[in-house]
Formats: structure tokens, sequence, C-alpha cells
């Protein structure tokens, strides 16, 4: 259960209040910075865990579920403050709860899905636009006109992104939902 990659995922779970804590302080830099930690962990745990031979199914469920509670957490208080729509993080929790159905209903079938490349996808996007939110709340190099453009598109682009990982994934899985 506490192997290192799992470690790793049980940190970023747990470094969401800190950094939904410090947005609501107003203090974006160090919320932004750590944010950008538990980002990179992401990609460390994965690489740990098959490095290391430690792929286990709980890894495989852990991985997924702190990347869920990351972004939708910080996501909720971009909508408090105005900076992204209310629809969008909709989108996202309707979507990771029937992803999340589909893979409870498999494992009592005794089967772990893993992500595929279109909810890969869907992470990576995410944390593109919530690194674009960051970098325009910060008014970094005084881009937010531009960065508050890009973010415009970046929204429907993951809300597309997001939409098509939720039908395909639920469409590759659907013998699960047959049961």
């Amino acid at each position: 259960m506490f192997n290192l990659p799992n470690t790793i995922s049980w940190l970023r779970i747990l470094s969401t209040i800190p950094i939904v804590l410090l947005m609501y302080l107003d203090n974006y830099i160090w919320a932004f910075l750590l944010f950008l930690l538990a980002a990179l962990s992401d990609y460390i745990d994965g690489y740990f865990a098959r490095k290391l031979g430690q792929v286990t199914k709980l890894g495989k469920v852990l991985d997924q579920m702190s990347d869920k509670i990351l972004i939708t957490s910080i996501f909720v208080v971009f909508v408090e403050v105005g900076m992204l729509p209310g629809w969008l993080v909709v989108i996202l929790v309707f979507r990771d709860t029937l992803v999340s159905m589909v893979r409870m209903i498999a494992s009592e079938a005794g089967n772990i899905i893993a992500a595929n490349i279109f909810g890969k996808m869907k992470t990576v996007s995410q944390m593109i636009l919530a690194i674009s939110l960051f970098l325009e709340k910060l008014s970094f190099f005084q881009l937010e006109r531009l960065l508050d453009k890009a973010n415009t598109i970046l929204i429907y682009f993951v809300a597309f992104v997001t939409v098509i990982s939720g039908v395909l994934y639920t469409y590759q899985n659907r013998e699960y939902l047959n049961r």
C-alpha cells in the first residue's frame, strides 16, 4: 500500500489541501509552485512504478483518483473567482463519475482498468489549463489578455477531450455494463 509510487500519489492528494488553502488566501504564487510539484508527481509516480516493478491495483486507482481530486478542487476555486465557467467542472465531474462507475463494476468482476491514452490526454490538457489559469491570475509577464484568450480556447479543448475520453472509455468497456 505504501510503496514509493503509491506514497507519491497519496502526497499528491494531500497537497490539494494546502494548494486550495493558499488559493483562498490569495497566495497564488505558492499555490502555483506547489501545484507544479503535484503535477510533476503525476509523471514521477508512474515512472517509479514501472522502473521499480511496483505497478499495483491500488496504484492504478490511486493515481487516477489523485489527479481527479487535485484538478477538480483547483478548478472549483477558479470557478469561484470567475476565471472558469462552472459548466466545465460539471462536465469533468460527470465524466469522472461515469468512468469511476465503470471501473467499480469492472473491479467487481476482478478487473482493474488502467487509464488509456485519451484519459491521459484529458489529464494533461486539464493540467495545462490549470497552469495557464495560474499564470493569468499571477499576471505573468503582463500577458493577461493573451492568456485570457488562450484560456478560452483551452477551456473548450479540455471540455472536448474530457467528453471524448469519457465516451470512448465507456464504449471500450461496455462489456462490464452489460453484466
